[in-house]
């Protein structure tokens, strides 16, 4: 893979990036097979997660007096920050989405992730190799009881189709984490407290399918809005490549404390390098494309969704030494937060 072309942007020769539609259903080598990553939100480089600090503590008790954000051994995930621009401030009456969490009951939900990607290498007249990886996570979430801006949560018991996995992933059943938050209900860190008989593969599953989640969340405006309202949220996200993620949002429904927003994803590599995780290696990212939409239901005296859906679909091109040998891959993530208090 040293020898390496360098496209114009990662454009195709007609300087078009590709619909997904435009890949051919691919057909993959074995060889290749778990060489990349499902996606690329939970492709992020993850800087860690700390020894476990569980609290035992009362688990219905509704906020908690220290932050887990102060641990001694404290190796937290960052994530990537958002700009938040008002496209347009909607009509009636105006009002800042300031979020309020309660401190008198946990707040209850069920992460639901599933990525997958089907990948081939041209010319090679293989069948396609496609690898899934698909997590349930329940979260019982409180607040700080004097700090709003940090979350603390335990993990309930997770669940997968993978049948390998699942023994592994039961050692979590009361694990803690948490995540700090920005204004706006922005999330900036993520940290998880793994048993000390935590599985590596467990670990990284339950790690990216809440990176994924807190890179994809919806960022509300410092400032007045009302119903109709647009906003744009701009992350730069860098994981194998980098690329710039916007989310288009419009606030649909205002009711009380309960907002309901329409959201369109699309990322765009900043770009041509591939990263090979877990290699020093790189491709040329020669195309690309992904994007998707959904909906977010927030509840600003709650600091996670009440619930949400939303749907991803891409697609790219990687070349290595021999540009007649193009990896084609095709990539899902569909996300899920469902409330199950």
């Amino acid at each position: 893979m040293s020898a390496r072309r360098t496209p114009h942007r990662g454009a195709a020769a007609d300087g078009r990036w590709p619909r997904v539609d435009d890949v051919p259903a691919p057909r993959f080598s074995r060889a290749a097979a778990g060489l990349l990553p499902l996606s690329v939100a939970a492709a992020m480089a993850l800087t860690g997660c700390s020894s476990d600090e569980s609290t035992g503590a009362d688990p219905n008790r509704g906020c908690d007096p220290t932050s887990s954000a102060q641990a001694a051994d404290l190796r937290p995930i960052e994530l990537p920050p958002a700009h938040v621009a008002v496209l347009e401030p909607g009509t009636g009456e105006l009002r800042v989405p300031t979020s309020a969490p309660t401190t008198e009951t946990p707040q209850r939900v069920t992460l639901d992730t599933k990525s997958s990607e089907t990948s081939v290498i041209g010319n090679q007249g293989e069948e396609p190799t496609t690898t899934t990886e698909e997590l349930s996570t329940p979260l019982t979430a409180r607040a700080g009881c004097t700090d709003p801006k940090n979350l603390e949560f335990t993990l309930g018991a997770i669940t997968s189709p993978d049948e390998a996995l699942n023994p592994a992933l039961a050692t979590f059943d009361g694990a803690d984490g948490g995540v700090t938050y920005a204004d706006g209900l922005s999330p900036m860190s993520l940290r998880l407290f793994p048993p000390a008989n935590a599985d590596q593969p467990a670990i990284r599953a339950i790690e990216q399918s809440l990176v994924s989640a807190f890179t994809y969340a919806l960022p509300l405006p410092t400032e007045p809005i009302g119903v109709g309202a647009r906003w744009r949220t701009e992350r730069t996200v860098t994981a194998a490549t980098t690329v710039t993620q916007e989310i288009v949002a419009t606030l649909t429904k205002w009711e009380g404390d309960v907002l309901t927003v329409d959201i369109a994803v699309d990322e765009t590599p900043t770009s041509t390098v591939f990263r090979i995780p877990g290699s020093a290696s790189t491709l040329d990212l020669t195309r690309y494309a992904n994007s998707g939409t959904g909906t977010v239901t927030v509840d600003l005296t709650r600091l996670l969704p009440t619930s949400a859906q939303l749907a991803m679909k891409g697609a790219r091109e990687l070349v290595g030494a021999d540009p007649n040998r193009p990896i084609i891959q095709q990539t899902s993530l569909t996300l899920r937060w469902n409330r199950t208090d």
